[in-house]
């Protein structure tokens, strides 16, 4: 029988991959809407967008407590690259967060999408205005910044440095 520590290994990969998973849904959104012109078109695709939030919150729920508990099962709270991954780990979901949420709310605007809980209404901008917007490099920013940030913690949790 596996013992608490894998337990905690298993609940933290499971996390993993439910939160890399719905963020893949809000990456493709993020390069789709870029093409896109039709106020109506982007709204539905930042709908789609929302809904894997909610997962994607359970998930970096389950990778945090899966995290958590394996590292204090294993007395491994001191070790540099347990420090390392939790740094890595805040200052990519802020940077991701900074990079995106700003953003993402003006273009919702923009389109009359629902932002933040408040039902969306008719479009604000232009089209000329949508298409400034909309023509932007935030997806290949939020990209780089997630995956190097996730190859970084790959990197520290399987050769476990220092």
């Amino acid at each position: 029988m596996a013992d608490l520590f894998s337990w905690f290994v298993l609940l933290h990969l499971i996390g993993l991959v439910l939160f890399v998973a719905c963020h893949g849904v809000s990456m493709f959104v993020a390069f789709r809407i870029r093409s896109q012109r039709e106020p109506r078109a982007i709204a539905a695709a930042m709908e789609a967008s929302s809904m894997a939030i909610g997962p994607m919150y359970l998930g970096m729920l389950l990778l945090i407590i899966g995290g958590v508990g394996a590292a204090a099962g294993a007395n491994l709270w001191f070790e540099p690259w347990i420090i390392a991954s939790a740094v890595v780990f805040v200052l990519v979901i802020g940077a991701m967060y900074g990079i995106a949420t700003p953003y993402y709310i003006r273009v919702r605007q923009a389109v009359g999408a629902p932002v933040r809980g408040e039902p969306g209404g008719e479009p604000t901008a232009s089209p000329e205005e949508l298409a400034a917007l909309l023509d932007t490099r935030r997806p290949e920013a939020l990209l780089v910044t997630g995956g190097l940030g996730l190859v970084i913690l790959l990197w520290l949790m399987v050769l476990k440095p220092g």
